[in-house]
C-alpha cells in the first residue's frame, strides 16, 4: 500500500485553485456549485475538512443544525459567517476570506448561502434515502443497480412518551410490508442476494432496541427487556413472514451491555433460536469491543446457528468523549482514529476466522 502525504503547501495551493473557480462562478453569475460540483465536490471538501478538524466539525454541524429553521439566504449567510467564521475553525486563509462580506444581503452573500445549502442538501441525500416511502424506493433501486446492498432504519428514533414508541414499531411494520411489496419487483442480483448457496432477503432494516420503549434505561434491566422484547417479538414475525431481515443497531456506550444482553436472550428463545435473518451491530472505536466480539462469536457456536455482524466504526465519538471528560470517567472509545482503524481490522480478521458462526454484513 503507498500513502500520499500533501504538505501544507500543497492543500494551500489546492484551496486557492478553488477559491478562485468560485469566485469566477459568481461573476459569471451562475450557481456556483452547480459550476464546481463535478471537479471539486464540495460536499465530498465539507466533510473531508470537517472529519480533519474537531472545530470545523462541531461549528458546522451546529450550523447543519439550524440550516432548516433558516428562512432566507441572508439568514443563512449571517449564520454561515457566525459558525464557520469562528475562531476555532482553521479553515484555509482562501477559504476565510470568502467568509469576509460585511453584508449578509449582498450578492456575493446570497450566492455562498445557495452554494453551502446545496452541497448540505447533497451531503443528505447520500445518507437519507427519502421522505417518503416513495423516494426511498427509487433510492435502493439505484442501490441494488449498483449492485449495492442496503439496510433501511427511519429517523426520528428518539422516544420520550410510550405513544410514540407504539407509533415507532407500527411504522417499522408499516416500512416492512410496503418494501417488501416493492422487493417482489426486483430483479435478482446475485452479488448482493445469495452468499455460499443461500437466498439472501432483498429487505433489511435496521432498529434501535431504545426507540420501542420510552423508559429504556440500563439502570431498569429487568423492565427495559421484559418491555422491548415484547415488542421485538413482534417485529421479528412480521419480518420473518415477509422474508426481510432485521438489524439490531448499536447505540451510546451506556445502552451496549444491555442491548447485547437482551438480544442474546431474545435469540434464543425457542421461537426465534434457529433464525438467521438477524444481525448485530457493533462499533470498533469502542475499546471492549473486540471482547464483545468474542463473546458473540462464542454465543453464536453455542446457539448453533449464525447471524450477522454489522461492523461499523462509531457514531457517538464525541458524544462519549465529552461526557467521559466531563464526568472524570475512563473514556471508552479511542482518543484517536488510527487506532479505531487497527481494532476495526482486528475484528475484520475475527470475523473472516469465524465465517461458520458469524456473517459479515455487506
Amino acid at each position: 500500500m503507498v500513502l500520499q502525504v500533501e504538505s501544507k503547501q500543497n492543500y494551500e495551493a489546492k484551496t486557492q485553485e478553488i477559491a478562485t473557480q468560485l469566485i469566477a462562478a459568481t461573476r459569471e453569475k451562475k450557481s456556483l456549485f452547480a459550476q464546481v460540483r463535478d471537479q471539486m465536490r464540495l460536499d465530498d471538501k465539507l466533510m473531508d475538512w470537517a472529519m480533519g478538524n474537531p472545530g470545523l466539525r462541531v461549528q458546522l454541524f451546529r450550523f447543519i443544525d439550524c440550516l432548516p429553521a433558516l428562512q432566507s439566504n441572508a439568514e443563512i449567510a449571517r449564520h454561515l459567517q457566525q459558525y464557520l467564521g469562528d475562531e476555532s475553525v482553521e479553515l484555509p486563509s482562501a477559504l476565510k476570506g470568502i467568509l469576509n462580506f460585511t453584508d449578509p444581503d449582498s450578492p456575493i452573500a446570497a450566492t455562498a448561502a445557495r452554494t453551502l445549502k446545496a452541497a448540505v442538501e447533497t451531503l443528505a441525500r447520500r445518507y437519507i434515502a427519502g421522505e417518503t416511502i416513495q423516494q426511498a424506493v427509487k433510492t435502493l433501486e439505484r442501490l441494488r443497480k449498483e449492485k449495492m446492498a442496503f439496510t433501511v432504519d427511519l429517523l426520528g428514533e428518539a422516544v420520550i412518551a410510550e405513544a410514540e414508541a407504539q407509533a415507532y414499531l407500527q411504522r417499522y411494520l408499516d416500512l416492512l410490508a410496503e418494501l417488501s411489496r416493492e422487493a417482489e419487483k426486483w430483479s435478482p442480483v446475485a452479488e448482493i442476494d445469495s452468499a455460499d448457496g443461500e437466498t439472501l432477503p432483498k429487505v433489511q432494516v435496521s432498529v434501535k432496541l431504545t426507540a420501542f420503549y420510552s423508559q429504556f434505561d440500563s439502570l431498569d434491566p429487568e423492565g427495559s427487556r421484559t418491555q422491548v422484547c415484547d415488542r421485538l417479538r413482534g417485529l421479528l414475525r412480521r419480518a420473518q413472514a415477509l422474508g426481510a431481515s432485521v438489524h439490531f443497531d448499536m447505540e451510546q456506550y451506556t445502552y451496549k451491555n444491555l442491548t447485547l444482553d437482551i438480544l442474546k436472550n431474545l435469540l434464543l428463545e425457542p421461537e426465534f433460536c434457529d433464525r438467521t435473518d438477524v444481525g448485530i451491530t457493533l462499533q470498533a472505536y469502542l475499546r471492549d469491543a473486540y471482547q464483545d466480539l468474542e463473546g458473540i462469536v462464542t454465543w453464536a457456536k453455542q446457539r448453533g446457528k449464525p447471524v450477522t455482524v454489522r461492523l461499523v466504526k462509531g457514531a457517538y465519538w464525541d458524544q462519549e468523549t465529552i461526557k467521559s471528560l466531563q464526568n472524570h470517567w475512563s473514556q471508552p472509545v479511542f482518543n484517536d482514529k488510527a487506532a479505531t482503524d487497527a481494532n476495526f481490522e482486528r475484528m475484520t480478521q475475527l470475523l473472516l476466522e469465524t465465517t461458520a458462526s458469524l456473517r459479515r454484513h455487506r
